[in-house]
């Protein structure tokens, strides 16, 4: 599949309780941590870019500063599940075939494996020798599952049966916590 007919969607509207302070904000090498994912897909050429963020969140700056649609997530304690929601519900009033989902608190994902996914062009996910999880690829016709989901996990058991792209687990790491940071290494 073309990146055109892709909405790419960066999740940022986490409450992230488990980091002291603004994690997306927080520097990592020269951006704030929620930026670098943004930067990596903003270039690629996908029909829509969308950001669902915290209502005044700071990083939305950033994302609006580099072309996203910025989807404010009023309810971001309802779960991850609520973020997808509303992502869903951008991209069915778009045209395009699929939604790809990444993270925002995910820094090292590169371009490369972006496109393998983007190409596979069915359902498909991230493989990091233990699970299958984002960045992944929801055609349109899955997107009524997608909706049916709740919670935390979001899409996370739509991915069992996904196509995977497996990726060294380095560049598929999260920030959580401070301790996740490359500094604090």
């Amino acid at each position: 599949m073309d990146c055109a007919d892709i909405a790419v969607v960066i999740l940022a509207a986490g409450l992230g309780t488990r980091f002291v302070g603004d994690k997306l904000m927080t520097p990592l090498g020269d951006l704030p941590l929620g930026v670098h994912i943004g930067r990596t897909v903003s270039d690629m050429g996908f029909g829509w870019r969308f950001a669902v963020c915290r209502p005044a969140s700071a990083i939305s700056v950033h994302y609006a500063d580099l072309g996203f649609q910025i989807i404010e997530n009023a309810l971001p304690g309802a779960g991850q599940a609520h973020s997808l929601h509303l992502a869903v519900e951008a991209a069915r009033a778009t045209t395009v075939q699929a939604l790809m989902v990444t993270l925002a608190d995910m820094p090292f994902v590169p371009e490369s494996h972006l496109k393998a996914i983007a190409h596979a062009g069915v359902l498909t996910a991230s493989d990091n020798g233990t699970a299958n999880l984002p960045p992944a690829l929801f055609p349109r016709e899955s997107w009524p599952d997608l909706l049916a989901t709740s919670g935390d996990r979001g899409g996370a058991a739509l991915l069992g049966s996904a196509r995977i792209v497996a990726i060294d687990p380095a560049f598929l790491r999260d920030i959580d916590t401070a301790a996740d940071l490359p500094a604090s290494k």
